[in-house]
């Protein structure tokens, strides 16, 4: 059986570029090509509707939602575009590997490439994003989505693979690839998959990759490809010059089409009515299918088919076709067959006419009445006369039963009110009509049951006929029309929800279709179809404005205007329609246009709603009644007048627009528009108007280009365009765009200049009258007018100049004002110094201090005797660094200030301070500040040892110096001076062991560190210094050779300074000898460095610390710019010290942590015996002990016995061991605070164990006794010294005789006693002849509960006083507190006893607590000492402690009184 042939034309479209790839979009209204650009077309009429650039397309996709169009191209882009506004989304691809294949996912949210680089990429189009990438045998041909959407297939020419969707997975792998190059070989239908293998299309079941069945088809070549309708019916194939059609399930061919051209691509429509091919000519062909897609079976035919002529649309007729082109369809109009006559007025609506001509053939013709009694029935029936109507169907139905017939009598008793009755008559219509007629009946039947209001059946009757009838566009129009009625309805009853989804409806369907059929239903309904879709969008819109969804009725009526022809929108009622909408919409108060309003005061720039009312409107109007009307609306009438204006000029009214213009301005005031885009707009504007023609009485033609007219006068409108040009652009851009205007050339400069000239812009508008003169020729061709003009002109551009230079120098705008400055100077002034000032300040300001230089110079060449041209040279000399040369300026201007005569200028000079003042002033706060640094420090640049004296001179050498000078002419700047003398004066102290043979004082005081010779510790030293320079310091310290240890009184002073010394220094070295690099840890416990003792009060003092090895490498090779916030060496700190890293950072200078700080002492080394006790001078801040070298241990009872004057710290007593020589109760030796705190001295109690012991003794005991012995210890002074007697108050308890036991290490005695019980002693001394020995409890201010002890005052840190605000001058003097906040002094060194304190005056019931409390801590054990009187010769006794071998802990019995605890207090002189 031969194979049928397709002859079904629908149209061909020629696309004017090389074509590679066709699809339809989702609803088979638009198909898209692509080939060097992608492009749209409406399938119905073969609109092109738009463009896209993209490149040369391989591959196209439209999303199954028809939201996106994709494409993919040659160099490697895939690029989405937005459906309906055809504009670019996203480039989602960006390489060089071509995109052979695209494909949506059923849900429309994702899209699968595949290219030549064997990858198909999945990508995210709403994120934009790449989500999965599978991976190919070979370049990607083909690849489409399940229905699904839950698997992708994708084809090579080895394999064809299916992945799962969601994961990436890969699921099936077949062997046997595609052939074709172009995406197209493939295809799913439900569970299969079609493939184009060569000469075969195969299929495959998808889940298991096995072949299901195959069949030959005609070889092609690279472009063949395939596609299936939803059903899979059919297969169409094509080959290089045809397209078969192959039945799914018999694999027989089923039909075919010839193509004159290369097929290069296919696609088929979504309901399978028409196939597009994409031919090698540039040219689509879109072919019918009704052969293929009819359910009766195909005869036979041989393939002789030609190319036929091009058909618009295939909805005909059953009955005769049209053979003239130009022929009106009414005249064939089936069912309602009469004179052209009775057509022409029916389809007028002239029903009574037509009634009568209807009535007339009835009358006068014997056959075929049947049809004129139906006839007019129907229009009986639409002039409401339904009696009559179904009267005459009736005779018709008798005369001859026909179809027109029962339609006229259904739709009269419709008419009538007989609705059911109505539908059951028309069903008899089909009887007697012809099988082709019977879709048209149908139709007819779905109109009639709208007509008796059964609207959503009708609806959905014409849905089925949608669906099952091949032309049926006629179907969507007659469905659009019911939608549209529907919605009209719904729109009365104010249901506009409803009445916009009708409306929306009624757009979506309706179709260009004209016809015999549609005119038999226009006069059989009387429904008119003409602009159809002109009438549905306007129901809409009124729908959408009645909602209150403004912006979408809006945007809804602008779609529709933009699509219209000119000619149509433009002529008509239409336009009237458009200009009464858009005035409703612009006058409404509320809404949206509200915001509208809004947003047209932040941007005046006309809506698209104004100009399609201003085009509506002035189509008929004149532009001043348009104005009249548009006085309503909710918008700044300057945008109002730029729509009018601006729809006057596009239809070349220039003389209106103008004049319009002219009324803008004058009702605005000229100045409301000089701002944001409607600037942009005036200058646009009259731009095009004075380039257009001249209105408003001015002409051009008698004005030569560059002639100097009588009358130079710019017309407003020049001055109108001057004004908003210069808003925006340079007047150089601003004479470019003048250069078409037909104006004089010389005016259109007067324009510009005198509109800088208002505006301030004076140097541009003298530029532009520079420029004038020399277009016309120079000074010389200038006359009349236009001389006269300039010459104004100038004249006034001198002053301008000037005033705009002091208000942008004023504003800091100093390029601006140099420009002023430098324009005025331009001008050959007569006295031009006050300029040259100004603008020198201006140059300063920028710091073009040769350009301030050069006006100084010239100032003072002008006028010598003037001290502003020496002031500003200051400036200049000062700026560029020579600050020597700019103090001499400086001294000259206040000369000239003194000699001249001017009070102003004298005046002026009170302002200023002499150099030799500001000198005076910072020699006097280095001197401060050196008198607080080391007596002598090393200069690291020289290697030089600096005294004072010398430091001070050092600094005064820097350039600083003078630029400090030559800086505060007016005020002294206190806060910079310090700040620089300090930075100078930073200092860095070495840190380390002595060593035999090093550098001392008088060694180095002749000569450079540097200079040294050769030996361990000259390196040393060396090697310091260089580092503290290479840091950036200036000063360096070292201990052995800046201080002169044969001066007794710098040695003194070096002593007790030295801890303050470190304390302000920028920074510590510490140089460890004998630890070597790399460092282990520990290394810096074991150190000797770490041993001795004047280096722990050198690390307490020191805020920053560098650790240095032997070999001058960082300790553990710390990079930090402080080692003693390393955690390494905090940790060994710790372990060195015994003390945790809180408390060592937290130790002070001066008394406090007394114990703790003896503790630390004890553990430290000296070669000295002094050195013990020196070495601690800092740390307790003791200024008061002269250093003796040879007194031996005397030193240090001398430093405690001061250290307990001033703290009143008994702690200081409790000890075991040898006494001193200085006094009896002091040790000989530090060592003996090696050890625990004084915690045995009197063990604390806690609050429950205080509390409890209250309570228990609250009657043992006589309260007013207790009352009078802590008034009685109250009133004691603490512990004090007077040279060495010290005055110890106490609680003396004597002792009975004692019985003597002897032990290896000495004696132990023992005695009974009533006030302690048996006390042991163990100590090295024979008591046995001792007449008299006491047993004494110094620890009162414990028991007293004293929080702080009553002590001498002492100086524990300085107090800094901020520097006066105001400036001194040169009269004045400045106290050395104004500029010394460092100051400091050394207490008297005498120490003088410590007045007895005030008795404290305490509540009664807190003496009373504290009375208890006092009690309830004499019954506890405390360490007590042992002394006995001594021989002085003195009447008084004084005494002599006894030193133990070990604390003597006793605790006073409870048959002790506290009368005899009373009468045992006293104050003991204990030598």
């Amino acid at each position: 059986m031969s194979p049928r042939m397709i002859a079904s034309p629908h149209m061909e479209i020629d696309v004017g570029v090389e074509l590679r790839a066709v699809t339809f979009t989702a609803n088979g209204e638009y198909l898209v090509s692509g080939g060097t650009e992608v492009q749209v077309w409406r399938v119905e009429d073969g609109k092109k509707i738009a463009t896209m650039k993209a490149g040369a397309v391989f591959s196209l996709a439209v999303s199954k939602d028809g939201r996106w169009i994709a494409a993919g191209t040659y160099e490697g882009e895939v690029i989405v575009w937005d459906s309906k506004t055809y504009e670019a989304v996203c480039t989602l691809k960006k390489d060089s590997d071509i995109i052979n294949a695209l494909d949506f996912s059923p849900d429309s949210t994702r899209l699968v490439s595949g290219s030549d680089n064997r990858t198909a990429m999945v990508w995210d189009v709403t994120m934009r994003k790449q989500v999965q990438t599978l991976c190919a045998e070979g370049l990607v041909i083909g690849l489409k989505y399940s229905a699904q959407g839950d698997r992708i297939a994708t084809g090579t020419r080895r394999s064809v693979r299916v992945w799962d969707s969601n994961e990436g997975h890969l699921l099936v792998d077949i062997k046997g690839g595609m052939r074709p190059y172009y995406n197209g070989g493939l295809r799913w239908f439900n569970n299969h998959l079609f493939v184009v293998d060569s000469d075969k299309i195969k299929e495959f079941d998808a889940s298991t990759g096995s072949a299901v069945s195959e069949w030959s088809v005609p070889s092609s070549g690279n472009f063949s490809c395939i596609t299936l309708p939803q059903k899979g019916e059919f297969i169409a194939y094509s080959t290089t010059h045809t397209v078969t059609f192959w039945d799914t399930s018999t694999h027989t061919q089923l039909g075919l089409i010839q193509h004159s051209q290369d097929v290069r691509s296919i696609a088929l429509s979504p309901d399978a009515r028409f196939l597009e091919i994409a031919g090698e000519n540039w040219k689509i062909a879109i072919k019918s299918l009704s052969g293929i897609t009819h359910s009766s079976p195909l005869s036979p035919l041989s393939p002789t088919f030609e190319e036929p002529d091009i058909q618009v649309d295939d909805v005909s007729s059953k009955h005769d076709q049209v053979s003239d082109a130009g022929a009106s369809f009414v005249s064939q109009a089936p069912f309602v067959d009469s004179s052209d006559t009775v057509l022409d007025s029916w389809n007028n609506d002239q029903l009574a006419d037509t009634e009568a001509s209807l009535t007339e053939t009835i009358t006068n013709s014997r056959d075929q009445t049947h049809h004129a009694l139906a006839n007019r029935a129907l229009v009986q029936a639409r002039s409401g006369h339904s009696d009559l109507a179904i009267e005459d169907a009736e005779n018709s139905i008798k005369s001859r039963p026909s179809v027109n017939g029962y339609i006229a009598k259904s739709v009269a008793l419709i008419s009538g009110g007989k609705k059911a009755e109505g539908c059951r008559v028309y069903d008899l219509a089909f009887k007697h009509c012809h099988l082709m007629d019977v879709d048209l009946i149908l139709l007819i039947k779905a109109i009639v049951v709208f007509m008796a209001g059964e609207h959503r059946d009708a609806i959905s009757r014409v849905d089925d006929l949608i669906a099952t009838v091949q032309s049926n566009s006629i179907c969507y129009v007659v469905q659009a029309y019911m939608y549209l009625l529907l919605g009209k309805l719904q729109l009365e009853k104010s249901n506009y929800e409803s009445a916009i989804q009708s409306f929306e409806h009624a757009r979506t369907q309706t179709r260009s279709c004209v016809g015999p059929d549609l005119s038999a239903i226009s006069l059989i309904s009387g429904w008119k179809f003409d602009e159809l879709d002109i009438t549905v969008q306007q129901h809409l819109c009124d729908a959408l404005y009645a909602a209150g969804r403004r912006n979408d009725a809006t945007e809804s009526l602008l779609k529709m205007v933009n699509t219209l022809d000119e000619a149509v929108y433009m002529s008509g009622p239409l336009i009237k329609w458009v200009s009464d909408w858009t005035h409703q919409y612009l006058s409404a108060p509320e809404g949206d246009a509200a915001s509208n309003l809004a947003q047209q005061h932040e941007t005046p720039v006309p809506t698209p709603l104004l100009r399609e009312w201003a085009k509506a409107t002035l189509a008929n109007s004149g532009w001043k009644v348009a104005l009249v009307a548009a006085g309503s609306f909710m918008l700044p009438r300057v945008t109002t007048y730029q729509a009018v204006c601006e729809r006057l000029v596009a239809t070349d009214r220039v003389t209106d627009a103008v004049d319009c213009f002219h009324e803008l301005i004058s009702e605005s005031g000229g100045e409301v528009y000089m701002s944001g885009p409607m600037t942009e707009w005036v200058s646009d504007f009259t731009q095009r108007c004075l380039s257009a023609r001249i209105s408003e009485g001015e002409t051009a033609s008698n004005a030569a280009p560059h002639g100097n007219t009588p009358t130079l006068d710019p017309t407003p409108l020049l001055r109108e365009w001057a004004k908003a040009t210069l808003t925006r652009d340079s007047w150089k851009d601003a004479l470019a765009s003048a250069v078409n205007f037909t104006v004089p050339r010389v005016t259109i400069y007067r324009a510009i200049c005198e509109r800088l000239e208002t505006i301030d812009r004076i140097t541009d508008a003298f530029e532009c009258v520079k420029q004038l003169t020399t277009e016309l020729g120079g000074e010389n061709n200038l006359h009349g007018g236009c001389l006269e003009w300039i010459h104004d002109f100038r004249q006034r551009s001198s002053k301008n100049l000037e005033h705009l230079g002091d208000i942008a120098a004023d504003a800091q705008r100093y390029d601006e004002a140099i420009s002023h400055y430098t324009t005025a100077l331009s001008l050959n002034l007569p006295s031009p110094q006050y300029l040259l000032i100004k603008r020198s300040k201006a140059y300063l300001a920028t710091g073009s201090w040769k350009h301030v230089l050069d006006d100084a110079n010239q100032a003072i060449t002008l006028d010598p005797s003037s001290p502003w041209g020496y002031e500003m040279k200051h400036a200049a000399l000062h700026e560029a660094g020579e600050y020597d040369s700019a103090v001499d300026a400086f001294e000259v201007m206040l000369s000239k200030i003194v000699k001249s005569h001017d009070p102003d200028v004298q005046q002026h000079g009170d302002q200023y301070i002499s150099p030799s003042s500001t000198r005076a002033t910072i020699s006097k706060i280095v001197q401060c500040t050196t008198r607080h640094l080391p007596r002598v420090l090393i200069n690291t640049t020289t290697g030089r040892l600096h005294d004072r004296a010398e430091q001070a001179s050092a600094f005064e050498a820097l350039p600083i110096f003078n630029e400090l000078v030559s800086s505060m002419t007016t005020r002294v700047d206190y806060v910079r001076i310090k700040r620089e003398v300090r930075q100078y004066f930073r200092y860095v102290m070495l840190s380390h062991k002595w060593e035999n043979n090093e550098p001392l004082f008088q060694q180095v005081v002749h000569i450079a560190v540097y200079d040294l010779d050769e030996s361990p510790t000259h390196d040393k030293l060396q090697t310091f210094c260089k580092i503290v320079r290479d840091a950036g310091f200036d000063w360096a310290w070292s201990d052995t050779c800046c201080i002169n240890k044969s001066d007794h009184f710098v040695l003194q002073e070096a002593l007790v300074a030295m801890f303050k010394w470190y304390q302000g220094s920028a920074m510590m070295i510490v140089f460890l000898r004998g630890v070597r690099s790399p460092s282990q840890r520990g290394a810096l416990v074991k150190s000797i460095w770490n041993t001795r003792a004047w280096t722990l009060q050198e690390y307490v003092a020191s805020n920053v610390i560098h650790f240095y090895t032997e070999d001058w490498t960082l300790y553990h090779d710390l990079q930090l710019s402080n080692h003693k916030e390393s955690p390494e060496i905090i940790s060994e700190m710790e372990d060195a010290t015994g003390v945790s890293a809180e408390q060592l950072m937290g130790l002070r200078p001066g008394l406090t942590n007394i114990r703790e700080k003896l503790r630390l002492a004890s553990t430290r080394q000296t070669t000295l015996v002094e050195d013990a006790a020196y070495s601690l001078l800092g740390i307790f801040s003791v200024t008061g002990i002269p250093a003796i070298y040879g007194e031996g241990e005397g030193s240090l009872g001398r430093l405690l016995a001061h250290v307990l004057t001033g703290s009143g710290d008994v702690s200081i007593l409790a000890w075991t061991g040898e006494s001193g020589s200085f006094n009896s109760c002091l040790p000989a030796h530090i060592t003996v605070f090696n050890g625990p705190a004084a915690s045995p001295i009197l063990p604390p109690l806690p609050n429950a164990e205080m509390e409890r012991l209250i309570a228990a003794s609250h009657t043992s005991f006589d309260l007013d006794v207790a009352l009078r012995l802590y008034d009685r210890l109250d009133q004691l002074s603490s512990p004090w010294f007077a040279a060495s007697r010290m005055k110890l108050p106490c609680i003396a308890f004597q002792l009975p005789p004692l019985s003597s036991h002897r032990a290896r290490s000495g004696r132990v005695y023992r005695v009974d006693t009533v006030v302690f019980g048996m006390v042991e002693i163990k100590t090295r001394q024979d008591l046995s002849r001792m007449k008299s020995l006491y047993l004494i409890h110094p620890w009162l201010d414990i028991i007293l509960d004293r929080n702080d002890t009553q002590s001498g005052s002492f100086i524990e840190d300085d107090s800094e006083v901020t520097p006066p605000p105001s400036p001194h001058t040169d009269e004045e003097e400045i106290s050395d507190e104004e500029v010394d906040d460092d100051s400091w002094s050394v207490p008297d060194p005498k120490v003088s006893a410590p007045a007895p304190p005030a008795p404290v005056h305490v509540a009664p019931m807190d003496r009373e607590m504290r009375a208890r409390r006092l009690v309830a801590r004499l019954r506890q054990p405390f360490g007590a000492l042992l002394v006995a009187p001594a021989a002085s010769g003195r009447r008084a006794v004084d005494y002599r402690r006894v030193a133990a071998d070990s604390l003597i802990t006793v605790q006073i019995q409870e048959n002790v009184s506290l009368t005899d605890l009373l009468k045992n207090v006293c104050t003991l002189d204990v030598l």
